[in-house]
């Protein structure tokens, strides 16, 4: 299969690669894996599911050092979106965004949302 990627008449994008990667992971083929995922990782840097699945494939095949090493890289280079929620109520638009306690309702909206929690 890299022999295909390599020989391609375009530069392979990351969804090549991707499909090169899931391979390896498949057949745990470890350099192969570390190659796809570096190149990856140097068209889209912040890609998360790289990682993820470089990870899964280092814990397959015990290699918890580089485990550790990557999740820190991972830490590093990715980035988590808070969930958020919006809603409206007699016409005016209200956002919620995961954790933020800046609203000046907020502690009546989280006792709020308590309560319901409770009964369902």
């Amino acid at each position: 299969a890299y022999e295909i990627v390599k020989n391609m008449p375009m530069n392979p994008n990351s969804i090549v690669w991707g499909a090169l990667l899931g391979a390896c992971r498949l057949h745990n083929d470890e350099p192969m894996a570390e190659l796809a995922a570096k190149k990856i990782l140097e068209l889209e840097p912040d890609n998360g599911a790289v990682y993820s699945l470089l990870c899964n494939i280092y814990a397959a095949c015990e290699r918890w050092e580089d485990l550790r090493e990557m999740r820190r890289k991972m830490d590093i280079a990715t980035k988590k979106t808070p969930g958020c929620s919006l809603i409206e109520v007699n016409g005016v638009a209200h956002e919620f965004v995961s954790g933020d306690k800046s609203h000046l309702q907020s502690e009546e909206i989280y006792m709020k949302l308590e309560e319901i929690a409770q009964e369902s």
